[in-house]
């Protein structure tokens, strides 16, 4: 893959978040805009306490102390970044190319008194400014589907943890199976190139010489998530008109309903992986 493309999708995806995307992102899901798993308890579902939650056992399932140096790839608003430090002491920095996000992270740990812990700061994960070695985790939810070369953003987790270090990263998946008429539609949501099946990660994460610790298959709670997000943005549509285009809301909710149908299809799934670097690594 050159250089020419992966610089082209960067600057596509860069104006998806910078844009109508982020008032929408601002306004519905809010600081964290990630999927959800709801807890066990009865309740009606939450999809703000069920992304809490989900960042609950994403931390649960690593080691996590105030020694841990975290870098989260596509940080968003931070609000994961935030969790991890105020509640395991962590040093994160959180990387992302999206301007408007980084500056509302920047803000937001300010306003947490977490700007100790934290950093925030413009990365392309295919090609990292960091030392190898730099980092004891890393950390990503629903990114890496971005992505125009998956193999070189997995070598650059590689590269720039720590020997024994831990790469905890969830995305959202499209099944082989799913026609090409349907992957083209969902891929144009989310201005992806291309998305990956739980395999395609776990093959190329071997190669890479990382050891697979556990895969996590959450693919259940996708329709949830997705059909949560295109309620409240129905809820929301007229208070967004005079900052989105109507087309543009209008089209994002018929475009997360196909997202929704598609999940429920079998079509989209999700998976949490946990994966480590050797100790021991070949110079």
């Amino acid at each position: 893959m050159n250089q020419e493309n992966i610089e082209s999708l960067v600057t596509l995806t860069k104006d998806y978040y910078d844009g109508p995307a982020d008032q929408i992102y601002r306004t519905i899901w809010g600081d964290n805009i990630h999927l959800g798993i709801p807890r066990a308890d009865g309740r009606s579902y939450d999809h703000i306490d069920a992304m809490e939650h989900t960042n609950e056992i994403m931390a649960q399932s690593i080691t996590l102390n105030s020694d841990t140096k975290v870098i989260d790839l596509g940080c968003g608003y931070g609000s994961s970044a935030r969790y991890l430090a105020a509640n395991h002491g962590c040093r994160v920095t959180g990387t992302n190319i999206s301007q408007k996000e980084l500056e509302l992270a920047t803000d937001r740990a300010a306003e947490a008194n977490l700007s100790s812990l934290l950093s925030f700061e413009y990365g392309d994960f295919h090609d990292l400014n960091y030392p190898d070695g730099s980092f004891d985790v890393v950390w990503s939810q629903e990114a890496f589907l971005h992505g125009i070369d998956k193999n070189k953003i997995l070598s650059e987790c590689y590269r720039i943890l720590s020997p024994g270090g831990t790469l905890a990263f969830t995305d959202i998946l499209v099944r082989k199976s799913t026609p090409e008429s349907d992957r083209i539609k969902i891929y144009d949501r989310v201005k992806s190139p291309d998305m990956w099946d739980v395999d395609d990660y776990e093959t190329s994460l071997t190669e890479l010489n990382f050891s697979i610790q556990e895969t996590k298959d959450w693919s259940e709670h996708v329709a949830s998530s997705y059909g949560w997000v295109r309620d409240r943005l129905k809820e929301n549509r007229s208070a967004l008109l005079d900052r989105v285009a109507e087309d543009t809301i209008d089209n994002t909710i018929s475009a997360l309903s196909f997202w929704v149908e598609s999940a429920n299809a079998g079509k989209i799934g999700w998976a949490f992986i946990i994966a480590k670097k050797p100790h021991c690594v070949d110079s």
